[in-house]
C-alpha cells in the first residue's frame, strides 16, 4: 500500500501529473511548478521559480486579476476555458485554466493548473463543420422537397390555363395557384421562424403545463403513463404562455411519437427553481426549469448536434422545424433549452429566466 504522507511519494505525484500545476504567490509568482509546467512554457524547473507568471507569455489573455481577487482574495475557484497565449518562444497554445486557493504554513496561495486544449478544439471545430455541412445538405434536401411539390401544382395549373375556356375550370385552376403559392409562402415564414415578440404576463407554469397535457393526449392514441414531479413553491413566471405552450406541445408530441412501440411508456414532467445557472457566457441568478423526460429509444446519435437545425428530422412526413422554432421561441424569452439523450432516455430542458420581470 503507497504511503500517502511520504514526501518523496507525493512529489513523484505532483511531478508526474500530465497536467501543467504552478504554485502562485500573491504577487503572482511561481512557488513551485512541476515537470508538465516545464514542458508546457519551455523553461527549466529552476528558470520557472520566482518568475512573475506574466513574462512567461509573450501575449495572453488569462485574467489574473480576476484570478487574484477571486481565488486569492475570496477563494473562490474560478476558471477560463479558452485562454489564447504566445509563449516567449513564439509558441502559441489554447490553454484552459483552473485556479483555486490553497494555505500553505499560514500563507495563501494559488494552485494554476493549466491544460492545452488545441487538438480538442480542432477536433470540435472539424466535427462542427462536419455537422454543418451535413446538415445545410438535409436543408437543402428538404427545400427542394417541399418546393418542388407546390412548384408542380403551380405549372400544371398555369398549363391548364393556357387551354381551358370554361370560366369555372379557370376559377379552379386560379385556386389552386393560389394555394400552392400560400403554401410556398408558409414555408418561408416557418423557416424564418416566429417575428413576433413575446406578449408577456404572469403565467402559472403548472397550468400551461396540465393545459399541455390534455392537448397532447387528444393526438395520441397510444397509452402513456405521464408522471408530474412539480414543485408547487414556484411563483407566477412572466412569459408569452402561448409561445410556450407551442413549444412544451411540441416536445411532447415528439416524446409521443418516440414511445409509440414502447412499452411501459413513461413521460415525465419536473419543475424546479435553479440559482446561478450558467450556460457558456450567460448567467440566469433565477431560472424556472421544466425537464420532460421519455423513456423511449433515444435520439439518434447522427441527430443529436444538429437537432435544433431547421428541416432536420428522421420522422415520415416530418418538417424538421419544430425544435428550431421551439428554440426561437425560447430565446425570445432570453431562456435556454438543451437536450441529452442516450437508448432507453431523452431528456429536454427548459430554462426561463425570473430576471426579466
Amino acid at each position: 500500500m503507497i504511503d500517502h504522507t511520504s514526501p518523496s511519494k507525493l512529489q513523484s505525484i505532483w511531478q508526474n501529473l500530465s497536467t501543467a500545476v504552478l504554485l502562485l504567490d500573491k504577487e503572482m509568482q511561481i512557488v513551485e511548478a512541476n515537470n508538465s509546467a516545464s514542458e508546457l512554457f519551455g523553461l527549466g524547473l529552476k528558470r520557472l521559480i520566482n518568475q512573475p507568471i506574466p513574462s512567461l507569455f509573450h501575449h495572453h489573455n488569462l485574467d489574473l486579476e480576476r484570478i487574484a481577487h477571486y481565488a486569492l482574495d475570496d477563494g473562490v475557484d474560478c476558471q477560463q476555458h479558452r485562454v489564447d497565449v504566445v509563449f516567449v518562444d513564439s509558441r502559441h497554445a489554447t490553454l484552459a485554466v483552473y485556479a483555486s486557493r490553497v494555505a500553505l504554513d499560514s500563507q495563501r496561495y494559488i494552485l494554476l493548473e493549466c491544460r492545452r486544449t488545441d487538438d480538442e478544439i480542432r477536433y470540435d471545430q472539424a466535427s462542427q463543420q462536419h455537422h454543418q455541412y451535413q446538415a445545410a445538405r438535409n436543408l437543402i434536401r428538404g427545400l427542394a422537397h417541399e418546393i418542388k411539390n407546390p412548384l408542380g401544382g403551380i405549372r400544371g395549373a398555369a398549363q391548364l390555363l393556357q387551354y381551358e375556356v370554361d370560366q369555372q375550370e379557370r376559377e379552379e385552376c386560379a385556386a389552386l395557384i393560389i394555394e400552392q403559392a400560400d403554401r410556398l409562402s408558409e414555408l418561408v415564414d416557418r423557416l424564418l421562424g416566429p417575428n413576433q415578440r413575446p406578449k408577456t404576463a404572469p403565467c402559472n407554469i403548472h397550468q400551461t403545463l396540465e393545459s399541455v397535457i390534455k392537448l397532447s393526449a387528444f393526438d395520441n392514441a397510444t397509452p402513456i403513463k405521464v408522471v408530474k414531479d412539480y414543485d408547487p413553491s414556484i411563483p407566477d413566471i412572466v412569459i408569452d404562455a402561448a409561445k410556450i405552450q407551442q413549444v412544451l406541445l411540441n416536445i411532447m408530441r415528439n416524446a409521443q411519437q418516440a414511445l409509440h412501440d414502447t412499452e411501459d411508456a413513461t413521460i415525465t414532467i419536473k419543475t424546479r427553481i435553479k440559482h446561478r445557472l450558467r450556460r457558456g457566457d450567460r448567467m440566469m441568478k433565477k431560472a424556472l426549469l421544466i425537464r420532460i423526460t421519455d423513456n423511449g429509444p433515444g435520439i439518434a446519435q447522427e441527430l443529436k448536434e444538429t437537432l435544433f437545425y431547421p428541416m432536420i428530422t428522421n420522422k415520415d412526413g416530418g418538417s424538421g422545424l419544430g425544435l428550431s422554432i421551439a428554440q426561437t421561441l425560447i430565446e425570445q424569452h432570453n431562456g435556454m433549452i438543451d437536450c441529452d439523450s442516450w437508448p432507453g432516455y431523452t431528456e429536454f430542458n427548459i430554462y426561463l429566466p425570473f430576471d426579466n420581470q
